[in-house]
């Protein structure tokens, strides 16, 4: 009887909550830490049956009995919530042991209460949703890569950025990432290397290929991740996409450079354009002089050739000064009716001893046009421009073709100009309005540029055309009701 009081001393004491119950679940016993548990007093009245505390009620009881059938040596760690007495929930974990006895049979439940552990998960399940949400919806790519370069994180920004889903990349090496020239430099090694001394890589700038084969300009933080033991294991990287933002850094540098040599270029050009006017007046009289001289015809002719060269090479000078005072200002324009043949029948007189010494043949295919409202001046050195350049790129022995098409449904004029030179290499076709861009050996660079100014400023356009080694068609589009 002694033995039997004390092990009854024991259960009521223990730290963990005990209720007894029969097969149909009816309570025959709860220990004192089961009634703290479930919010039991002293003068409370003690449920009649175990399902009364359950928060799912009979239905989670007899799903318990149905795990007992199939584990009948008991269920361990089974969690629940149970109802306290102020209708609180509480997550216990259960044990349950059926029993039998000469007097009686049913079954033994432990329990303790596991609602702070609960709480716990919860909120750290919670913050890892939040972290994985983070990390999976950032504009920026995140990769997670292995000492070894292998990547094994791969988040949205990162597709976004280089184009490939996360299955393709996944246990791949970075160099799948790598253009081949920085490949043969071993870029990757060398960044893990400094990655691994510092233990961090801020703002590494360097060249990324997409899937898509694109080269792109990117910004890489690189930390490294450790374990519990401060060990690196790999490396977080943040790559942030900065080619467009390296675009317009480019052109705020170009714009402040091309202001700077734009004044130069002006005052430059102002203090020879009178020298070049006086040269010029005196190579006209020097030329009087010369006829006016008693000298044989043989003399005469040598020199005035002599005369025309120097006048020639002048002319060319004053051309490039021209150029440089259009670049940085270009005149207001004082537009008339004018029909655009004029303006070509003018240009093909003016350069017809040029077009013969190279044996270049200039064919204008007139046709009626309506006349249009233009600048004559800045439209004539515009068409002239692009006909010098086909003239060079032909060099000798070669044809121009001028023509023109009215595209009423876009209410455009074009003229046509046609070579069958060198053409234009396909990557120096995208530079080929830039300032001082120039592929041949003299001239100033701006030909083409102010060209396109000066269609842009007539609210016009120009479209170039050109197959390496076949020719160049260039099109100056003109508005119809300019």
């Amino acid at each position: 009887m002694e033995t039997i009081n004390k092990f009854k001393n024991i259960l009521e004491n223990t730290n963990i909550g005990i209720i007894e119950t029969d097969f149909n679940g009816k309570i025959t016993y709860l220990n004192k830490k089961a009634k703290n548990i479930i919010g039991l007093s002293a003068d409370k009245k003690i449920p009649v049956y175990v399902w009364e505390i359950l928060k799912k009620g009979k239905p989670e009881f007899q799903q318990i009995v149905e795990m007992l059938e199939k584990q009948p040596d008991g269920i361990e760690s089974y969690e629940t919530k149970v109802i306290s007495e102020d209708i609180k929930n509480i997550w216990v974990d259960i044990s349950v042991s059926p029993y039998k006895d000469k007097n009686s049979k049913g079954y033994l439940i432990f329990f303790k209460d596991v609602t702070r552990k609960k709480n716990l998960e919860e909120k750290a399940r919670e913050t890892t949703l939040y972290l994985k949400n983070i990390l999976n919806d950032s504009a920026d790519a995140i990769l997670g890569i292995t000492l070894e370069n292998k990547i094994f994180l791969w988040n949205k920004g990162a597709e976004e950025v280089y184009g490939y889903k996360a299955e393709e990349v996944i246990g791949k090496h970075i160099d799948i990432l790598i253009p081949e020239n920085l490949k043969k430099e071993n870029e990757a090694g060398k960044i893990i290397k400094e990655a691994l001394k510092k233990g961090f890589l801020r703002n590494y700038i360097t060249e990324r290929k997409r899937k898509d084969g694109k080269i792109i300009k990117v910004n890489i933080t690189r930390t490294a991740i450790r374990d519990e033991e401060g060990r690196i294991f790999g490396f977080s990287a943040i790559v942030r996409d900065i080619t467009e933002q390296e675009k317009i850094q480019q052109k705020l540098i170009q714009s402040e450079r091309l202001s700077i040599v734009g004044k130069m270029a002006s005052q430059v050009a102002h203090e020879i354009r009178n020298p070049l006017a006086s040269i010029s007046l005196n190579l006209e009289l020097l030329e009087e002089e010369i006829e006016e001289l008693n000298l044989s015809s043989g003399k005469k002719t040598e020199l005035i050739s002599l005369i025309q060269t120097i006048n020639s090479e002048v002319s060319h000078i004053n051309n490039i000064t021209d150029d440089y005072l259009s670049f940085v200002r270009m005149p207001v324009l004082k537009k008339a009716k004018i029909d655009l043949n004029d303006i070509v029948e003018d240009i093909h007189r003016s350069l017809k001893n040029s077009l013969l010494t190279a044996k270049i043949n200039l064919i204008h295919h007139k046709t009626k046009l309506p006349k249009i409202s233009v600048d004559y001046n800045q439209t004539r050195r515009a068409i002239l421009n692009v006909i010098k350049n086909a003239m060079e790129a032909i060099g000798t022995e070669g044809e121009i073709e001028i023509f023109s098409r009215i595209y009423r449904s876009k209410n455009m004029l074009c003229l046509y100009i046609k070579d069958n030179g060198c053409g234009i290499p396909e990557d120096k076709l995208e530079k080929i309005y830039e300032p001082f861009y120039t592929t041949k050996m003299t001239g100033s660079g701006l030909g083409m540029h102010i060209t396109h100014q000066i269609m842009k400023e007539h609210g016009g356009e120009i479209r170039i055309t050109s197959t390496e080694g076949k020719g160049t068609t260039v099109a100056l589009c003109f508005p119809l009701g300019g």
